[in-house]
């Protein structure tokens, strides 16, 4: 599978950053646009408006006769746009043309492009743009009635400009607004950046506080971060802490296990040696019947110790699954049956519940025939070693399921109980070889599933053991 490199948080959030603030610019410089050109659209209207209505104050009747003298004031206004041409006409209501420019564009109302000013009817200026001498051009269109004795009048007053002043205000007033646009960008952009960079800070203490540690160095990383690094430093934390644990946990059990595996192998040796020089084929066969017991107890503690190892792997990266708990004691007390009979002791499996578990069906089967052998070991000749299991009501619609192995053998007495769990223990009074590891293994087992385990004398003599699980009758 091809990995490709990725991406860091830094460089993804700037590059989010750059698209979010160039759309924010975008939308801001359109919108400047759109206020420039009608902010210097209205402005040029007000002055036409002004003009208009100046001219149309100027026209009046005498004698019957139009006369209009029109104010030169009125035509500054629109001298204030030097490169802009403006036309004017003065028509009455049926067309006949007055004073100014013949063959203006007229003005259509149905075409949907008329503007008023405001929203008086009388002397309310209309806009409109058309094309007049092969350019653009504004024209505003005000009309006004005049009355003289026996005369009623209609005359249009229309008047037109360029547009060259208008665009290039609107083109102003958009490159100022880009202008500020800009400089706020890059300055949002300057600040928005500073930002990610203190934001990514801890990740980047963080970092270095790990390549500058020493290998053997787990202690709990101590930093001062945001509450949404703050987890990922505890599980960096807890991480090492179980690190640091197996370590140790190895350490201590390669050292236990090399001073095991020594104290038989010096007496296989010791007991090998004796016999190549030994005379007598009684002491001889003696001796080479210590080898063997030296060789069975180095090959009990040596398969005890790869048990271990194993289930610890285990522990570490297997799931737990739904184990029928009666079907792997029965198999485990079937497996162990031969042994027991060699040794004159007998397994009875007293139970017939069905109960399921949650756990690992090895490390659980390694747990129970470690039981079941110790029992075995310790029982007398002719010994029975009783194994039930029983169902009691848990809260939640569950059960707790109680194994019980119990034999007749010598016990383990009360000050004793405590240390057997403990690697490699033998008790001083012990005198049956083993590795130490039985109980111990089967602790651990009980421990990762949850499970309480416990001690208990016999009666009328012998030890029971007894582990209680959280499970489920099998329906």
């Amino acid at each position: 599978m091809v990995r490709y490199p990725s991406q860091s948080i830094r460089s993804q959030l700037t590059l989010m950053t750059v698209c979010l603030l160039l759309v924010l610019a975008a939308l801001s410089y359109w919108s400047a646009h759109l206020y420039g050109n009608r902010a210097a659209r209205l402005s040029y209207d007000r002055l036409m408006a002004g003009a208009a209505l100046q001219v149309a104050e100027s026209i009046g009747i005498q004698d019957g006769e139009v006369i209009s003298d029109l104010p030169q004031s009125a035509f500054e206004t629109l001298s204030l746009a030097p490169d802009d041409r403006v036309f004017y006409a003065i028509t009455t209501a049926d067309g006949d043309h007055i004073t100014g420019y013949e063959g203006l564009p007229q003005l259509n109302p149905s075409s949907g492009k008329v503007r008023r000013l405001d929203g008086r009817s009388e002397l309310s200026p209309q806009f409109f743009d058309a094309y007049y001498s092969n350019e653009p051009v504004r024209f505003v269109v005000v009309k006004r009635v005049l009355n003289d004795v026996g005369i009623t009048l209609e005359v249009q007053i229309q008047i037109g400009q360029t547009q060259r002043a208008s665009n290039a205000l609107s083109a102003d007033i958009s490159w100022r607004v880009l202008q500020f646009v800009a400089f706020f960008s890059v300055l949002a952009l300057v600040l928005i950046l500073f930002g990610i960079w203190m934001l990514l800070r801890p990740l980047n203490q963080l970092n270095i506080a790990l390549s500058e540690r020493s290998h053997v160095d787990l202690s709990p990383l101590d930093l001062q971060v945001p509450q949404e690094v703050e987890p990922l430093l505890k599980t960096i934390n807890h991480f090492m802490e179980q690190l640091a644990t197996t370590l140790d946990r190895l350490k201590r059990f390669t050292g236990e296990a090399a001073h095991q595996i020594r104290t038989p192998l010096a007496g296989l040796k010791s007991q090998a040696q004796n016999a190549l020089e030994e005379h007598d084929p009684q002491l001889r066969e003696l001796q080479l019947k210590r080898v063997v017991e030296c060789s069975d107890l180095l090959s009990g503690t040596v398969r005890q110790m790869l048990n271990q190892a194993k289930l610890t792997y285990r522990f570490q990266s297997e799931l737990f699954n739904s184990v029928r708990l009666d079907s792997l004691i029965k198999e485990v007390c079937r497996d162990v049956a031969v042994a027991a009979l060699r040794s004159d002791v007998e397994v009875v499996y007293l139970s017939a519940v069905e109960i399921c578990v949650d756990g690992d069906e090895f490390a659980l089967k390694q747990m129970i025939q470690n039981i079941l052998e110790n029992a075995i070991k310790y029982s007398p000749s002719g010994g029975v070693v009783e194994v039930d299991l029983v169902a009691t009501a848990a809260p939640k619609g569950k059960v707790s399921a109680v194994l019980q192995v119990s034999d007749s053998g010598p016990g383990i007495p009360e000050d004793e109980r405590s240390h057997v769990f403990k690697q490699f223990y033998r008790s001083p009074n012990n005198k049956r070889p083993g590795s130490g590891l039985g109980l111990s293994i089967a602790r651990e087992v009980a421990e990762h599933h949850r499970a309480i385990l416990e001690l208990k004398d016999n009666q009328p003599h012998g030890l029971m053991v007894e582990i209680c699980f959280e499970g489920r009758l099998v329906k």
